[in-house]
């Protein structure tokens, strides 16, 4: 009994992860790309946190064809696409976009577009991931060595 007390007086205070990061599949058109998406709930309003990082992403001019612009969109499960904005590419290739949403189960996605002002996403897809904060149990393999810790399903979803 000792030992149970001790062992949620630890769980209290031991630091649990708020984030879950997502790795980006590279689409046919650059496949040197790299991507992450990064998760955190929002602890004031409960919406999703989204911070895109894209690494050896070609700039768009360079592709075939030629395009002027990344645009991230998001496609929550069972939705449209929703544009979410521009992430631009460095002299290094690299590039990010923060963004925050109400979605907690989706698909992030950047495509090759003519233009910003675009409301529908190209075939053009250079990077992709499916994210969900469901599988963000704040436990997360973060007890101390030799403590077991067993939650429900869906009992400490983000």
């Amino acid at each position: 009994m000792n030992l149970a007390i001790a062992v949620l007086a630890m769980l209290a205070v031991w630091p649990f992860p708020s984030a879950k990061d997502f790795q980006m599949t590279p689409g046919v058109d650059v496949p040197a790309a790299a991507g992450t998406v990064k998760l955190e709930r929002d602890k004031d309003n409960g919406n999703t946190k989204v911070d895109i990082k894209v690494d050896h992403l070609a700039r768009p001019s360079s592709l075939t064809p030629s395009a002027d612009v990344y645009i991230v969109w998001i496609r929550p499960n069972g939705g449209e696409a929703l544009k979410q904005g521009a992430i631009g590419v460095d002299k290094n290739l690299s590039g990010e976009l923060k963004m925050e949403t109400v979605s907690k189960d989706f698909d992030v996605f950047i495509t090759a577009e003519q233009g910003d002002s675009t409301t529908f996403p190209s075939n053009v897809e250079v990077l992709r991931a499916h994210v969900s904060t469901k599988r963000m149990l704040i436990v997360q393999n973060r007890a101390p060595p030799g403590c077991l810790v067993r939650s429900e399903p869906g009992s400490h979803d983000l």
